[in-house]
């Protein structure tokens, strides 16, 4: 998703903490970035899950990056020490 999209987005306040937790390169912090991100776009998707007019559109966004973060998730703690974007 570009900037841009999310600028017309009607709530895309989890897509600014996603962002973070995409962009943390220090371990101590990717944990709780991962989370809180996580957090708002359950958020999000139970917002949606209660409105009639909800875009598909951001329903995917919110699905694909609900994946990715289980990714980091699962990678933050590994053996190999190293975050999955270093």
């Amino acid at each position: 998703m570009r900037q841009s999209d999310c600028m017309q987005l009607p709530n895309s306040g989890w897509y600014g903490l996603y962002a973070v937790a995409l962009l943390e390169s220090d371990r101590k912090k990717a944990l709780p970035q991962i989370e809180r991100a996580q957090k708002a776009i359950h958020h999000r998707q139970a917002e949606l899950d209660h409105t009639s007019a909800v875009d598909p559109r951001e329903i995917q966004d919110l699905s694909r990056a609900s994946n990715y973060l289980g990714i980091m998730l699962r990678n933050v703690g590994t053996e190999s020490e190293r975050l999955l974007w270093d």
